[in-house]
């Protein structure tokens, strides 16, 4: 297996992101929200992958993660990484170049999101140093409600 590659987005990524979020949703979220994700919403991708700040990891020339950051607020927009893929340092490539975005962009600080319920990510995002700061959005997505805890790191 070759190494992960990260680099940004582009239109024709558009049905592969769509897979992958559909699969890691399905893996982190199945337990708390049901089957939302049941396929790939590939529409919908096209006009995300647009958006500055998006990147997908590759790995033999196929697209098994993404991500995204949002240098108009300092945020990880977002991170997803195909459940056959976690556990080969892939989110950790994909985060770190998209710290080095927001680090680009002059944010010496980074904000995230995730649901609370969400073990795996949570988890994940404390080992590479992210705090949680307290503070809780509530809001409905896809008929289910959610609360969604932020994190904070710094990027020094």
């Amino acid at each position: 297996m070759g190494e992960v590659v990260i680099r940004p987005a582009g239109p024709a990524d558009a049905a592969a992101v769509a897979g992958v979020h559909a699969r890691a949703g399905r893996a982190a979220w199945s337990a708390f929200l049901g089957d939302v994700l049941a396929e790939p919403d590939v529409p919908l991708w096209r006009e995300r992958v647009a958006a500055d700040g998006f990147l997908v990891a590759e790995r033999d020339g196929v697209v098994v993660g993404f991500g995204r950051a949002d240098v108009a607020t300092g945020e990880v927009a977002l991170l997803y990484v195909d459940p056959a893929e976690q556990g080969r340092g892939t989110g950790r490539a994909l985060l770190a170049a998209v710290l080095d975005l927001l680090r680009t962009a002059g944010w010496d600080r980074a904000r995230l999101r995730t649901e609370e319920r969400n073990a795996g990510p949570r988890a994940f995002y404390e080992r590479a140093g992210w705090r949680p700061t307290g503070e809780v959005l509530e809001r409905e997505w896809a008929g289910r409600r959610l609360r969604e805890v932020w994190y904070v790191r710094d990027l020094d």
